[in-house]
C-alpha cells in the first residue's frame, strides 16, 4: 500500500505503515505549512502495533493530529 498522505491546518502529514512482527507499526512524518518539497520533516512519536496496514495507517494519522494540536496549543510547533 502506497503511504498516507493528508494535511492538519496546512501541515502536511505522512504515513508509512511498516510490518512488525505479526502487525503492523507506522513512520509519521509532518511538514510545516510553506515548506519546500525537499525540506527535513519532523518526526511524530508513535509506537503502535495494529493487526493491519490501513490500522496502522489511520492511527499514525491520528497521533499525528494529536501531536500538532498539542504542539500549537504550547506555541509550537514551529516551521
Amino acid at each position: 500500500m502506497r503511504p498516507l498522505e493528508t494535511e492538519h491546518e496546512g501541515w502536511k502529514i505522512r504515513v508509512i505503515a511498516r510490518p512488525v512482527g505479526r502487525g503492523w507499526s507506522a513512520l509519521v512524518e509532518v511538514w510545516a505549512p510553506g515548506s519546500e518539497d525537499a525540506a527535513e520533516a519532523r518526526i511524530v512519536p508513535f509506537n503502535g502495533t495494529l493487526s493491519s496496514e490501513k490500522l496502522a495507517q489511520t492511527a499514525g494519522r491520528d497521533a499525528a493530529i494529536r501531536w500538532l494540536d498539542r504542539e500549537a496549543k504550547r506555541g509550537e510547533p514551529k516551521p
